[in-house]
C-alpha cells in the first residue's frame, strides 16, 4: 500500500503539472480537504507509537528498503526529475538523487552512534550519579520542500526526521510534486506504511498541515514564506527549521588557478539553470586577476549546452543545463538582468530568454554595483556577477555585505589565508578552492546564518534537529539524601560556603581540597533528616 495521499474530495484543487522544457502536462494532482489532513495525521500519530519504539537499528533496516529500491530504478527517477523540474538527466541524478542516497547510506553506518545515548562526567556535586543525554522522537514532523531540487530537499528531511523516530508528512511544492515517484517508492520498496506520507497540493494544504499541529516543520524555500511559515508555527509554539536560501559569495584571489576557479564558477553558477540555493551569484576577483579570470568565464560560459543547442534527435543527458522550473522564477531572473543592465553592467554572455522558451542562457555580468538588483537580491537563476577587489579585507568585507549567509567559497594557492578567510565569511558552509564541496558530504551539517536560515540538517546534527534532547541523571536507590537537601542549618550554609570557594576559585587539586567538606556534609546529610 503506497503512502503518498491523493485525495478524491470535489471541492479540493487540482493542480496541472507540466513539463517546463516543453509545455507537455504530465499529470494532474488534486489537493486534500481538512478531513483529508485530519485523516493524515491520524495515520501519522498512529504509527508513531510504532517508530518510536522501533531501535534505531530497526529504523536503519527500513532506510534500507529505500536506498535499494532507488539504487535500482535510479534511471527512471532520474528521469521523473528532469522531466518536472525541467534540467538535464546528469543534474537530476548527480545532484538531485546521488546526495539523497548518499544520506541514506551514511545513516546506515552511523546512525546507531549519532543517537546513542552520551555519557557525560559527573560533577563534583553529582558524585556517584550517572549523567547521559539521550535522543528521543518528538512525533509526527512536516516537510515543506521547494522545487528546484523537488526530490533531495524533500526526501533528505523525511529522512533525518524518520530515523530519529518520527513519522513524516511531505507538503511538495505544486510545480514539482513528483507523484509518481513518490507512490512508486513508498508503494512498492516494502518501506514501513504511514511512516512518511506525502500531501500534494498548493500553499492552502500547508496552512492546514501547520494547522493541525506536527511536532516540528522543515521548511526550504524564500525567505518571505519562511517568515510567513514561522509567524504561523509561533501560534502554536511549534518549532521550525529554516533553510531559505542564499545569495553565495565566490572570492577568487590573484593566486589562485584561474583554470581551475573558472571551472568552479561555471558549475556552482550555472548547475540545475542557478537555481541552487548554495550556488554561485557573486564573484569577487583580485584586481591583478580580473581581466583574465572575466574573459575566460564569459567565454567558456558561452560553451555550455542549453537545451536550445541540443542537437535533433540528442538526449537530454547530453545537456550542459537545463531551462528554468517556473514563470515566476524566470520572470525575476529577467528582471534583475535588465535593471543591471539599464545601470551600466556589462553583459558578457547571455543576458536574455530564448525566444518564448524557459531558456536562459548562462549570463555573466561584469562590473556589478550594489544599487543593482542583481547583486543583492536572491537571483535564483543562471546568472553571476563578476566584481574586483584589491585587498583580503576588502574581498571579506563584500562577502559578508549580505542579508543572506549560507554557503560561500575561497579560491587561493595560500593554504594559511585560504582557511583565515574562511574562518571570517559569515556563511553556515564554506570551501576552500571547491564550491558546495560540504553539501556533498552527508555527515557535515547543512544550514545557514542571518536571513538564509536557521537550524540544520544532515549528519549527526540532522538527527539531534528531529530529536527532544533530555538531559538524565541515575542515583542509587540506597544512596542517603544528597547534602543539599533539606534540613537547612548555619552549619550547612557555612560549608557549602567552603564548597563555593574551592570549586570557583583559583588553585589546582580541587577535589582533593574539597573531600573533607564534602565528608563533613555527608556525615550532616545521614545523621539530620526532616
Amino acid at each position: 500500500m503506497s503512502s503518498a495521499v491523493t485525495t478524491e474530495a470535489p471541492t479540493s484543487e487540482i493542480i496541472t503539472v507540466s513539463n517546463p522544457r516543453t509545455g507537455e502536462v504530465l499529470y494532474s494532482v488534486e489537493g486534500p480537504s481538512p478531513g483529508d489532513v485530519e485523516e493524515v495525521y491520524t495515520r501519522a500519530r498512529t504509527v508513531f507509537e510504532t517508530i518510536r519504539r522501533m531501535s534505531v537499528a530497526e529504523r536503519v533496516a527500513e532506510i534500507a528498503k529505500l536506498r535499494r529500491y532507488l539504487v535500482a530504478h535510479k534511471e527512471d527517477i532520474a528521469r521523473q526529475i528532469a522531466e518536472e523540474a525541467g534540467k538535464c538527466l546528469t543534474d537530476a541524478l548527480l545532484i538531485d538523487l546521488f546526495p539523497s542516497i548518499d544520506v541514506l547510506d551514511h545513516y546506515e553506518r552511523h546512525a546507531v552512534q549519532y543517537l546513542a545515548d552520551e555519557e557525560v562526567k559527573a560533577t563534583p556535586m553529582l558524585m556517584g550519579k550517572k549523567c547521559r543525554v539521550q535522543y528521543m522522537p518528538m512525533g509526527p514532523v512536516l516537510v515543506i520542500s521547494p522545487w528546484n531540487y523537488p526530490f533531495l530537499l524533500s526526501f533528505v528531511p523525511a529522512v533525518c526526521a524518520f530515523v530519529a523516530g518520527n513519522p513524516v508528512i511531505i507538503k511538495p511544492a505544486k510545480d514539482t510534486p513528483l507523484k509518481p515517484v513518490y507512490e512508486r517508492l513508498f508503494g512498492d520498496s516494502g518501506f514501513l506504511s504511514d511512516a512518511i506520507q506525502v500531501v500534494y497540493a498548493t500553499r492552502n494544504t500547508a496552512e492546514m498541515l501547520i494547522d493541525a499541529k506536527p511536532a516540528k516543520i522543515m521548511f526550504t524555500g524564500s525567505v518571505g514564506v519562511g517568515r510567513h511559515i514561522m509567524s504561523r508555527a509561533a501560534e502554536h509554539l511549534i518549532p521550525v527549521e529554516l533553510e531559505l536560501g542564499g545569495k553565495d559569495p565566490m572570492l577568487v584571489f590573484e593566486d589562485a588557478n584561474l583554470e581551475r576557479a573558472v571551472a568552479g564558477a561555471l558549475w556552482g553558477g550555472f548547475a540545475n539553470a542557478g537555481q541552487t540555493c548554495t550556488g554561485v551569484e557573486r564573484i569577487y576577483v583580485q584586481e591583478g586577476a580580473y581581466d583574465r579570470f572575466v574573459e575566460l568565464l564569459a567565454a567558456k560560459a558561452e560553451r555550455i549546452v542549453t537545451p536550445d543547442k541540443l542537437a535533433e534527435g540528442a538526449d537530454e543527458r547530453d545537456l550542459g543545463m537545463g531551462c528554468m522550473t517556473t514563470r515566476r522564477q524566470l520572470d525575476t531572473v529577467l528582471a534583475q538582468i535588465e535593471d543591471a543592465r539599464a545601470k551600466g553592467a556589462r553583459v558578457l554572455s547571455g543576458g536574455d530568454r530564448v525566444g518564448d522558451t524557459m531558456v536562459v542562457p548562462p549570463t555573466v555580468i561584469a562590473d556589478a554595483t550594489t544599487d543593482m538588483k542583481v547583486q543583492v537580491e536572491e537571483t535564483f537563476g543562471p546568472v553571476v556577477t563578476v566584481v574586483k577587489f584589491t585587498t583580503e579585507d576588502e574581498a571579506v568585507r563584500l562577502a559578508n555585505d549580505s542579508p543572506y549567509g549560507l554557503s560561500a567559497s575561497v579560491w587561493t594557492a595560500d593554504s594559511a589565508r585560504g582557511e583565515r578567510v574562511a574562518r571570517e565569511l559569515e556563511a553556515g558552509m564554506v570551501c576552500v578552492n571547491n564550491h558546495n564541496a560540504t553539501a556533498a558530504h552527508p555527515g557535515l551539517p547543512f544550514g545557514g546564518v542571518k536571513h538564509s536560515g536557521m537550524g540544520r540538517y544532515k549528519g549527526a546534527y540532522g538527527l539531534h534537529s528531529f530529536s527532544h534532547v533530555k538531559a538524565v541523571v541515575i542515583d542509587r536507590d540506597a544512596a542517603p539524601p544528597d547534602p543539599h537537601w533539606y534540613p537547612y542549618s548555619k552549619e550547612k550554609f557555612a560549608l557549602l560556603g567552603k564548597v563555593f570557594d574551592t570549586l570557583f576559585g583559583d588553585g589546582g587539586m580541587k577535589l582533593v581540597r574539597l573531600l573533607p567538606t564534602a565528608l563533613r556534609l555527608q556525615g550532616m546529610a545521614k545523621k539530620r533528616r526532616l
